[in-house]
């Protein structure tokens, strides 16, 4: 956290007194297109700065949940075994190749926000469009690096499943770690498309923007769920496993109840029935509602910002006959 607000701090300093070097500043309150160029220049540094700070935590988080997990490993040797296979350890040539797609990728977004080679004549943009494509390098590498280790990390995750993990399913909170691992895989994606709604919002400085913008939030919003998704993945396999042979026990324990001539203590045969229910009800996933919350809302609280700005300045055009 630390050094997101350091790196914020210095960049948005820095463009602010080039821009009030220039004279750029007086332009803000009159000019509605340099006005948008510098929120976007803004955007793109509150960017960079937050994905400096997820790439760690993504890379953090995944050592915290292998220790909060250990508990329901089988064995502390495939703890450990899982362990050594799971925690941030992606290989920095790998990284490097990911973050070098990643900046080509981001260099090619004002061509395809402007439709136009001349997007790139640095000679005739303003000060702000310039900005923005010296930005544009740093933030694809740094945003390529930050997917690959939440999907990396995703995917080991996924593998944990019943051959690793021991299931009690009158208590499945040791299985917690996986769903607060997907998480928060999900909400450091999710941070990326609230940074965007919030920091992109009426700044149309190109006719391809609102569509890079739309294209972005979708293919994030699916990034959220899909990390989410594989995190749990292992451990509802081991869950599902775990419900079949409890289930195929009870059945074989109210068949013998239930032959001719079976003697058995009294309310064994109903015990037996409510235990049966007991395995239909249980959870499918280590997932409970208040899990389910924290991902939701950082999601939605943005969209719900983002919506709610437009219909107030729909009312207070439609008031004052704008």
């Amino acid at each position: 956290m630390r050094v997101t607000l350091t790196v914020a701090l210095a960049l948005a300093a820095t463009f602010v007194a080039v821009e009030a070097a220039l004279g750029r500043l007086q332009l803000l309150a009159t000019d509605p297109l340099a006005a948008a160029a510098f929120q976007i220049a803004l955007a793109l540094i509150a960017l960079v700065a937050y994905l400096l700070g997820a790439f760690a935590g993504a890379v953090r988080g995944a050592e915290r949940t292998l220790l909060e997990l250990a508990p329901a490993f089988v064995r502390s040797s495939e703890a450990e075994a899982a362990r050594s296979s799971v925690v941030g350890r992606v290989s920095s040539p790998r990284l490097r190749r990911v973050g070098l797609v990643g900046a080509g990728i981001g260099l090619l977004i004002p061509l395809a926000t402007n439709l136009t080679l001349e997007t790139w004549f640095v000679w005739e943009l303003t000060p702000e469009a310039i900005a923005h494509r010296l930005l544009l390098a740093p933030l694809g590498w740094l945003m390529a690096r930050f997917l690959a280790v939440v999907w990396i990390e995703s995917q080991r995750l996924s593998v944990l499943d019943a051959g690793v993990l021991r299931v009690d399913l009158l208590d499945l909170r040791p299985l917690a770690p996986l769903a607060s691992a997907g998480v928060r895989h999900a909400l450091l994606s999710a941070g990326v498309l609230s940074v965007v709604l919030v920091g992109f919002r009426d700044a149309n400085v190109a006719p391809g923007l609102p569509f890079v913008i739309a294209a972005g939030c979708i293919a994030n919003v699916a990034l959220s769920a899909a990390v989410l998704w594989l995190a749990l993945r292992g451990a509802h396999a081991a869950i599902a496993r775990e419900k079949t042979a409890a289930d195929a026990a009870a059945n074989a324990v109210i068949r013998a109840l239930r032959a001719p001539g079976a003697k058995h203590a009294a309310g064994a045969l109903a015990d037996a029935l409510a235990w049966k229910r007991f395995v239909a009800d249980a959870p499918d996933w280590p997932l409970d509602f208040r899990t389910l919350r924290r991902f939701v809302l950082p999601l939605a609280l943005p969209l719900a910002s983002l919506l709610g700005g437009a219909v107030m300045q729909a009312l207070v055009s439609r008031v004052l006959g704008l």
